[in-house]
């Protein structure tokens, strides 16, 4: 599984690329009807959400372990590796005591990252096969 790096970075890329449009369409949607001014909104969304994006991606680490075919071959051992980072820091994110904007926007954040990831891992699966 040489390719597992790659697809971490660019799960890494892509997320934060549509976890910051996704957080700015939210974000234009809760404001709407406020004057609001986006010129300042816009470096605090790309900068949050590159940065949670970031802890998602070092959570997801644990996938790196797959290069080694024996934990590749056990299915329950893959999806453990592969999705259990992403998904404690969901699990994290609803149990916490946060503000229900700030919960929403780590979860958009999070639901992303998630998705992208599953898509190379779908994508993955079947170049192994």
């Amino acid at each position: 599984m040489k390719g597992l790096p790659v697809n971490l970075f660019k799960t890494f890329i892509f997320s934060t690329i549509l976890a910051i449009a996704a957080n700015s369409i939210y974000y234009a949607y809760i404001q709407r009807n406020l004057t609001q001014d986006y010129q300042h909104a816009v470096p605090l969304i790309t900068g949050g959400t590159f940065f949670l994006t970031i802890i998602l991606t070092i959570m997801a680490s644990p996938m790196l372990f797959l290069a080694n075919i024996n934990f590749w071959n056990i299915v329950w051992v893959r999806l453990l590796l592969y999705f259990s980072g992403s998904i404690v820091f969901v699990v994290t994110v609803l149990l916490m005591p946060l503000s229900m904007l700030n919960k929403l926007f780590d979860l958009i954040t999070g639901a992303i990252f998630i998705l992208v990831h599953f898509f190379f891992y779908v994508r993955t699966v079947k170049k192994a096969r």
